[in-house]
């Protein structure tokens, strides 16, 4: 732990628990303006004013004096899958979040190396004659069998991301990513999102870690979805099973190709299984039965593993106990069960090994 109070830590901290600079300026007794300096680094906190904030917003002291940046890596971007309604103030709280977070998981994952299967890679779109074309390199570089990806989940982590379901307590913010540490980048989901919705965040963000870190000519987010689509449902190998598509076979697609209904409609339009007609006829079918709100047929759900088996070789080959580990990744032991860990079974239920090793 550093001595130097971290600014960037009390700013993600604050927007994580929805405070103003007001609310903790009073809960540390100190004026709003000396709180303004500190977040722009131009003052410190004493240790007695940075215990109050932390007991204010219940996060262990140590949070404040984290050592180096916040955001790290290849790009200091925060990327969005997220409605245009979304308000500003909900949107900076899960930013927040998400901070806390980058600092939870750098911590839990310290002393341990991921040894991946697969890497990330930086493609440029327009080098490689767009997203579509972006997306077919990438499930080359994959090796991705041809057909659906059965588990998106398992896939990207093999590939040393490092996800975290988390419930957003809104429906118009599916999910975030950003570059971190060592350059293995978070995936920050919405956990009461369904899964289809969430297979085609992961692959909406991961077509910005690959694309977008550095400046292109194109929409970032039309781009980001063309990806997803090929990625997720490539053209030559969906075009067959859309062609001539009708309204009832939707269901037995959606749990083939693993794609919302309605991306479903929309990806057979895009690869020209369907025109602009019959694609509004099939939209109209799918609205009238109000599966806007709710799909149904539900896909199985794919679960995160990283970081609760990263927990678990601490608990149990480095003898961590709950409140050492808790302390160590800046967070109160129950939020580190819950928002973490999921509620993470007791020490001994192994889970899905990974490639994890001592530094």
């Amino acid at each position: 732990m550093s001595d130097s109070f971290n600014y960037a830590a009390l700013i993600v901290a604050r927007q994580s628990r929805g405070c103003t600079q007001t609310d903790v300026a009073q809960a540390a007794g100190i004026s709003q303006g000396l709180i303004s300096k500190v977040e722009n680094g131009v003052r410190s906190l004493s240790r007695e004013h940075a215990q109050k904030v932390a007991n204010y917003l219940g996060y262990p002291v140590n949070l404040f004096f984290e050592s180096g940046p916040i955001l790290e890596g290849k790009s200091g971007c925060l990327y969005h899958r997220k409605r245009k309604t979304l308000p500003a103030k909900t949107l900076d709280l899960l930013e927040g979040r998400m901070g806390v977070r980058l600092i939870n998981t750098r911590h839990i994952l310290h002393g341990l190396e991921i040894v991946a299967e697969r890497s990330f890679h930086t493609l440029d779109p327009d080098e490689f004659g767009g997203p579509e074309n972006v997306a077919h390199a990438l499930r080359r570089a994959w090796r991705i069998p041809p057909g659906p990806i059965r588990n998106l989940v398992v896939l990207v982590e093999s590939a040393g991301a490092i996800i975290v379901m988390s419930s957003f307590g809104t429906q118009k913010l599916f999910g975030m990513s950003q570059w971190t540490t060592r350059d293995h980048p978070l995936f920050f989901l919405n956990a009461d999102t369904p899964m289809e919705e969430l297979r085609w965040t992961i692959a909406h963000e991961l077509a910005h870690l690959t694309m977008h870190g550095t400046p292109t000519s194109g929409d970032l987010e039309q781009e980001a979805d063309a990806f997803a689509g090929e990625f997720l449902a490539p053209r030559s190998l969906l075009l067959p099973d859309l062609l001539g598509l009708n309204f009832g076979r939707l269901p037995a697609l959606k749990m083939y190709w693993r794609l919302s209904m309605k991306a479903l409609i929309k990806r057979a339009e895009v690869v020209g299984a369907v025109n602009r007609q019959e694609a509004v006829r099939l939209y109209k079918q799918y609205s009238a039965r109000r599966w806007n709100n709710a799909e149904p047929y539900p896909l199985p759900a794919e679960s995160p593993t990283l970081v609760r088996e990263a927990a678990r070789v601490h608990l149990e080959e480095h003898g961590y106990t709950w409140r050492e580990l808790a302390q160590a990744a800046r967070l109160d032991e129950q939020e580190l069960r819950r928002e973490l860990l999921g509620d993470a079974p007791e020490v001994g239920a192994k889970l899905r090994p990974l490639s994890l090793v001592r530094d």
